[in-house]
């Protein structure tokens, strides 16, 4: 599922787009076939939620700092380019705060479950107690 999404600067024409990329997702902003933004995903949720950000986010940056005929073109570009991916690691920041936080309480718990079977915790079904060979793992 590609998405585009064109904008109209005066007479300059940007492209933004959203497309799947082997097992992941492609976030990027293209101006005259130059790439000045690529994000890329793993979860389709994730992808979503930033295309939506994404595009406010350049709309929003064009209010904010006009372009003057003075300004060389392609100057304008690398600053909105630096904006977005400030945007874009700022938002992934709070994205895997999230998912550090649910898999270190995931860890913890399976860490206690983990030591209740070591000690042979007779109320686990399927221990049999200490006196098993450990297994580890093994580069081979």
């Amino acid at each position: 599922m590609t998405k585009t999404k064109t904008y109209k600067y005066g007479p300059h024409t940007f492209k933004s787009y959203m497309k799947p990329v082997g097992n992941g997702w492609e976030v990027g902003f293209t101006y005259q076939g130059r790439n000045y933004f690529t994000g890329n995903f793993i979860h389709k949720a994730e992808v979503a939620k930033w295309w939506g950000i994404f595009n406010k986010e350049i709309v929003s940056f064009s209010k904010k700092f006009n372009f003057s005929k003075d300004m060389p073109f392609n100057w304008y570009c690398n600053f909105l380019s630096n904006h977005m991916y400030t945007c874009y690691y700022s938002w992934l920041d709070t994205v895997f705060n999230k998912h550090e936080a649910t898999f270190k309480k995931a860890y913890t718990k399976d860490f206690k479950k983990f030591m209740k079977m070591k000690k042979g915790d007779a109320t686990t079904p399927g221990i049999k107690g200490p006196k098993e060979t450990p297994y580890y793992l093994k580069a081979v």
